[in-house]
């Protein structure tokens, strides 16, 4: 089950582990819309093509990508703005 968690002030955490495309993209869209303007969604996520495919579709809804890093073994965060 995909939860959005907000994790501190302006910070929300969406958990995708599991999930492979088109679904990451999909579940942070929709939590994107949930979140305030200057928020900052970080997308944990343990499958490779979405750390191209959720930056992309994040760039192409208007929103800033702030970054994509490894954190541990087989997973990554992606860090997007909502900028509107």
């Amino acid at each position: 089950m995909v939860r959005l968690l907000r994790v501190s002030e302006g910070v929300y955490r969406l958990d995708v582990r599991g999930y492979t495309c088109p679904y990451p993209v999909i579940y942070a869209r929709k939590a994107m819309a949930r979140i305030p303007v200057g928020a900052v969604l970080e997308v944990l996520t343990d499958n490779p093509p979405s750390c191209d495919n959720v930056p992309k579709a994040m760039e192409e809804d208007g929103q800033e990508v702030l970054g994509v890093e490894r954190s541990g073994q087989g997973v990554w965060i992606i860090r997007v703005s909502r900028r509107r």
